[in-house]
């Protein structure tokens, strides 16, 4: 019984090194050696890139999932929001990205290289485009989506992010640091365009005295925006989001 017991922690502790390593496998090799389905981890869940379940979006012949009138919102990691009736089960999604970051730009450049490997020219833009200095903006993408794909619900989304402007949302979108009282609000607006579902959302990297507004020493911080189809409250762990030992965002 003993030795069952032993070789069952061996293996519990095998499977869980096996987990740890695959989850940081952007500090463990060069991207350049990422393979796709890598490329879309990083781009689809992971410290830069969170799906953020909706459950404020009315849908048709569905029951909506809030309490005490309040809808609800997840961080990374929660559980599933979503709620079915009968054998009826939809997700809807936004897809909540930090461009600016290292990892992303390394993802998605590498995507390309993967699709035309031979392509010298192209292997020196993607290098001086994912090591470029950082910029005066932190670039936050916002994308949407259904499961299944094509829910009628998604138009509900798609009308706000279309339709709304800098002004309307300005004081409605901000990033906040959980070690201080800031909010960083949104300096421009970029809604969907044809063939792009997705909206650019600019913030200021700096204060006015020149010093990061995230410097990656802090807490939480946290991704702000009111809708008209319910409250996103995104928070991101600083300590996650390093590349290369370094803080990026």
């Amino acid at each position: 019984m003993m030795k069952t017991k032993t070789c069952l922690s061996a293996l519990v502790w095998i499977i869980s090194l096996s987990y740890l390593s695959a989850a940081d496998f952007w500090d463990k090799k060069p991207y350049t050696d990422w393979k796709p389905k890598e490329c879309e981890k990083l781009l689809e869940k992971s410290p830069w890139s969170h799906p953020y379940s909706i459950t404020g979006v009315n849908i048709p012949g569905m029951m909506n999932y809030n309490i005490g009138g309040a809808t609800l919102g997840r961080s990374y990691g929660d559980g599933d929001l979503d709620t079915a009736i009968g054998d009826r089960e939809v997700h809807i999604y936004l897809q909540i990205r930090f461009l600016t970051a290292k990892p992303l730009k390394a993802a998605i450049g590498q995507k390309r290289l993967l699709a035309d490997p031979k392509n010298q020219n192209l292997r020196n833009q993607v290098e001086q485009y994912i090591n470029q200095e950082e910029g005066p903006e932190i670039v936050v993408e916002v994308t949407y989506y259904s499961e299944p794909a094509g829910h009628p619900a998604l138009r509900q989304v798609e009308g706000f992010l279309r339709t709304n402007t800098l002004p309307a949302l300005q004081h409605k979108v901000w990033l906040s640091d959980s070690s201080t009282d800031t909010k960083v609000p949104m300096l421009r607006y970029q809604g969907p365009r044809e063939g792009y579902n997705g909206a650019l959302l600019y913030f200021p990297r700096y204060d006015k005295s020149g010093k990061p507004h995230f410097p990656g020493s802090g807490g939480n911080m946290l991704f702000h925006m009111e809708t008209s189809f319910g409250l996103v409250d995104l928070v991101l762990k600083q300590k996650d989001m390093e590349f290369n030992d370094e803080f990026t965002l």
